[in-house]
C-alpha cells in the first residue's frame, strides 16, 4: 500500500503531497511516548486518512499527515524510488472531509496546504521529533498529552443558566425549523434574519436535538469569548453531557480533552469560537454560526479564512446543513448564492422593540453641556437608578483618553513601533499602544517644546466608569473591556456580577453589545456613535449600523419596556437613521448602490497583500516588484485590476514598515490562485514578509 503524505512544513513551495510506501512492518514509534505506534502489520490494515507519520524528506526525518491511501503508486512515479513510512504517531487526527476542505482553503486564501490542514489538528498540539537518549534513535513524541485531563471542561466555565423548552414556538421559529429540516441542494444554507429576542437560540437547540436523535453531530459557533459562558450554559442545560466547549481561554489540557471527546464521539455537540469549526466531528449534520455578521469569524493570521465560507465548504463535503443567524446579517451573507432566508420579525415575548432616541451632541455643546452624558441620557439614567433597574452603556473605545495633546505646539505621543497615537490609561497612569501593547510613562512636560499643558482628548471606558462613579456614587458599575477581562474567567466573573446586581450599570466596548440576555435591562445608552463611522473603511457604515442595532436589542427583553439613547455628532448618517427609524431595507439598498458604484463587495471581490519589513526601503521595493508582476500580461484574471502599492493605513506596526496592494475584480473571480502564482514567481527577499488576505474584512 502507498500513502500520499503532506509534509508538515508551512511553505508555499511544498503544496503537494509526496508518495511513501506503507511497509508490512513499519518502524514503531517510541513505546514510552504519549501515544505508541501501531505494531507491525497492524498499521497497514488500519492505514487511514488523518494519520500522523514520520518520514524521510530531504535527508532528514520529518512529520507528515496521510491525505490519501492507495494500492498503487501514482502514474509517473518509480516504485523503486519510493521511501517507506518510518513510524506512526497517532491517528486519525482529522476526518476525510478535512483534506478537500483544506485544499479549498489553500487555493482560495493563497495559503500553504500544510498550514491549511493544520487547522484540523488537535488544538495546541503538534508532534515533534526527539532523539532517544538511550538508543540514539529518532522518535516521535506528543508534548503534553501525558498530562491531559480525562475530565471535560471544568464546570466553572459554564455559568449557571437555563434553557426551558417553551410551550409553543412563534410563527417565525416554526418556519425556521421547517426550512432547516427541508433545505436541499449543494449550498444547504439557511439564514435566520431575526430581530434581537426573536428566539433564534431556541431554533438552534431544537434543530440540534433533531440531529442528535438521528445519530448525528453539530457545531455551534459564537463570535466572542464573552458570549461563550451564557451560550454554553443554555446548550448544556438542554443537551447535557453531549456538549463540549472549545475556545482559547481554556487551558491546553482542557481544550485537548474537549477535542478528544469529540473525536471519539463521547460528545456530539461542540460550542465555541471560530476554531471549533475544525473539531473532528463524527457524522456531522448541522453547523450553526450565531451572530454571523461579526468580524471575529475572519481569521487574522494565515490562512486568513472566513468561518462562514469554510463552513459552506464543510457542509458541501459532509451534506450538513449550515444555519447562519443574526439580527443584522452582513451584506456579504445576504448576497450568497443558494441561500434561503427566513425572517423572524418579532420577539417571542411579544414585547415591542425598544424606543430609540438620537441625540445630536452638537446641540448639547451649543447649549453649554460639556459632559459625556447628554441631558436626555442623564435624566434616563437617573430614572433607572431611582427605579432600581439596570442599564448598559456602550463606548467602543477602552482607556481613559484617546490621546494626549500639547496645547502649545500640538505634539501627540506616538508608539515607537507603530504609527499610531498612544492611549492614556488613568488607573495605571501610563500610555499604551493598543496594537503592540507597548507601555510608556506619561510625560510631565511636552517632549517637543517643554510645555506643561498636556491635555487628554477623547474618552474611553475607564473615564466613563469614573464619570458614573462621580454622578452616582451609590450605583455599582461593571466595566467590561479588553483591560478588565484579561484574566482567566474574566468575562464570566463580570457577567455574573452584573447578573446578580439588583440595580447597576454594565459599561464597556463592543463585547457587551451582542448575545447577552439580561431581562432586567431597561436602558441602553451609546456614548459616541460616531467612532466607527470615521474609520477609513468602506464597511464603516454597515459596522456602525450592526453595532448600534445589536446593543439596542439588549434593552426591554423583560416585562419593562426598553429605551435606547444614541449620542452622536452625525445624526443624519444613514446608519444611525436606520437604527432610529427601523428602516433596514432602505439602509441596505443605499449601501449596495454605493458599493456597486465604487466596486466593493458584495458586488466585487478584493484581495489585499501587505508587505512588511523593518527596513522601509526593502518593503517598498518588494511591493513595487509585486505591483509590476500583477500588472504583467495575463497575471490576473479578466476584469481584475491592481491598486498600489501604497503605505498601509497603519504604515508601521510592531516595528515593521508596511505597504499594501489591493486586487479588485468582479464578484465571480478567484484572486487567490493569481496571488499565489505571482508570489511563487517573485520570492520575497530575506527580511521581507508578505501577508495575503482574500476577501478582507478590514484594510488597516
Amino acid at each position: 500500500m502507498y500513502a500520499s503524505v503532506l509534509i508538515d512544513v508551512p511553505t508555499r513551495a511544498l503544496d503537494a503531497p509526496f508518495t511513501y510506501a506503507i511497509p508490512d512492518a513499519p518502524r514503531p514509534a517510541d513505546r514510552n511516548a504519549s501515544y505508541a505506534s501501531n505494531t507491525a502489520g497492524e498499521y497497514e490494515r488500519s492505514a487511514a486518512v488523518g494519520d500522523a507519520v514520520a518520514v524521510t524528506f530531504n535527508n532528514r526525518v520529518v512529520i507528515g499527515y496521510i491525505v490519501a491511501v492507495s494500492d498503487a503508486v501514482p502514474a509517473g512515479v518509480d516504485p523503486d524510488t519510493v521511501l517507506p513510512v518510518l513510524a506512526v504517531c497517532h491517528g486519525p487526527w482529522f476526518r476525510d472531509y478535512a483534506v478537500p476542505v483544506a485544499r479549498r482553503i489553500s487555493e482560495h486564501y493563497a495559503a500553504p496546504l500544510s498550514e491549511s490542514l493544520r487547522l484540523f489538528l488537535p488544538p495546541g498540539r503538534k508532534p515533534v521529533l526527539r532523539t532517544d537518549k538511550l538508543t540514539g534513535a529518532r522518535v516521535l513524541r506528543m508534548p503534553g498529552l501525558r498530562r491531559r485531563k480525562a475530565a471535560d471542561v471544568p464546570a466553572r466555565t459554564l455559568r449557571a443558566g437555563k434553557a426551558p423548552r417553551p410551550e409553543r414556538l412563534s410563527t417565525g421559529q416554526t418556519a425556521a425549523l421547517a426550512a432547516i429540516d427541508h433545505v436541499s441542494g449543494t449550498a444547504r444554507t439557511v439564514l435566520l434574519d431575526g430581530v434581537t429576542g426573536s428566539g433564534k437560540t431556541e431554533v438552534y437547540l431544537q434543530a440540534i436535538e433533531h440531529v442528535l436523535a438521528n445519530g448525528g453531530s453539530s457545531i455551534v459557533l459564537v463570535p466572542e469569548i464573552s458570549l461563550t459562558p451564557q451560550t454554553c450554559a443554555r446548550f448544556s442545560d438542554r443537551l447535557g453531557e453531549t456538549v463540549a466547549v472549545m475556545h482559547s481561554r481554556l487551558t491546553p489540557a482542557e481544550r485537548f480533552a474537549a477535542w478528544e471527546r469529540l473525536r471519539t464521539g463521547d460528545a456530539r455537540v461542540v460550542v465555541g469560537a471560530r476554531s471549533a469549526l475544525f473539531a473532528p466531528m463524527q457524522d456531522l449534520r448541522l453547523i450553526v454560526i450565531d451572530e454571523e455578521h461579526d468580524d471575529s469569524y475572519k481569521n487574522g493570521q494565515a490562512p486568513r479564512y472566513h468561518a462562514r465560507d469554510v463552513a459552506r465548504h464543510i457542509a458541501a463535503e459532509t451534506g450538513a446543513t449550515l444555519v447562519l443567524g443574526s439580527a443584522t446579517p452582513s451584506l456579504d451573507t445576504r448576497a450568497l448564492p443558494g441561500i434561503r432566508v427566513v425572517r423572524l420579525p418579532e420577539r417571542v415575548t411579544g414585547n415591542r422593540l425598544p424606543q430609540v432616541t438620537v441625540v445630536d451632541m452638537t446641540d448639547e455643546f451649543a447649549g453649554g453641556n460639556r459632559a459625556m452624558f447628554s441631558r436626555q441620557l442623564t435624566d434616563a439614567l437617573q430614572r433607572v437608578h431611582d427605579a432600581g433597574e439596570k442599564a448598559i452603556l456602550l463606548l467602543n473605545r477602552r482607556g481613559f483618553a484617546q490621546f494626549l495633546l500639547c496645547r502649545e505646539c500640538g505634539y501627540v505621543p506616538h508608539c515607537e513601533a507603530c504609527s499610531v497615537s498612544l492611549t492614556y490609561h488613568a488607573t495605571q497612569n501610563h500610555l499604551r499602544c493598543h496594537h503592540c501593547d507597548a507601555i510608556y510613562p506619561v510625560p510631565q512636560t511636552c517632549p517637543r517644546c517643554g510645555s506643561i499643558y498636556l491635555r487628554q482628548f477623547g474618552a474611553g471606558t475607564q473615564r466613563l466608569a469614573d464619570e458614573l462613579a462621580l454622578r452616582w456614587p451609590d450605583w455599582q458599575a461593571i466595566r467590561m473591556d479588553a483591560d478588565t477581562t484579561t484574566g482567566r474567567g474574566g468575562h464570566v466573573q463580570l457577567l455574573a456580577q452584573f447578573e446578580q446586581l439588583k440595580s447597576g450599570v454594565l459599561l464597556g466596548t463592543q463585547m457587551i453589545a451582542k448575545g447577552h440576555d439580561f431581562p432586567d435591562v431597561t436602558l441602553v445608552g451609546v456614548i459616541t456613535a460616531d467612532i466607527s463611522l470615521n474609520v477609513p473603511d468602506f464597511r464603516a457604515g454597515e459596522r456602525t449600523w450592526q453595532l448600534l442595532q445589536q446593543v439596542a436589542g439588549r434593552a426591554g427583553r423583560g416585562q419593562v419596556p426598553g429605551r435606547v439613547i444614541i449620542q452622536t455628532y452625525w445624526p443624519e448618517h444613514r446608519a444611525i437613521r436606520a437604527v432610529e427609524t427601523g428602516c433596514t431595507d432602505d439602509f441596505i439598498a443605499a449601501e449596495l448602490q454605493i458599493r456597486e458604484q465604487l466596486g466593493y463587495p458584495p458586488t466585487a471581490r478584493l484581495c489585499e497583500l501587505v508587505v512588511a519589513s523593518v527596513n522601509a526601503a526593502d518593503a517598498r521595493s518588494y511591493a513595487e516588484t509585486l505591483g509590476k508582476a500583477f500588472r504583467a500580461d495575463e497575471a490576473l484574471p479578466d476584469g481584475m485590476t491592481v491598486l498600489g502599492p501604497a503605505p498601509a493605513v497603519i504604515a508601521k506596526l510592531k516595528g515593521k514598515y508596511r505597504y499594501h496592494l489591493l486586487l479588485k475584480g468582479p464578484a465571480d473571480c478567484e484572486p487567490g490562485p493569481a496571488a499565489l502564482a505571482t508570489l511563487r514567481a517573485n520570492r520575497a527577499p530575506r527580511g521581507v514578509s508578505v501577508a495575503v488576505d482574500v476577501d478582507p474584512t478590514r484594510n488597516l
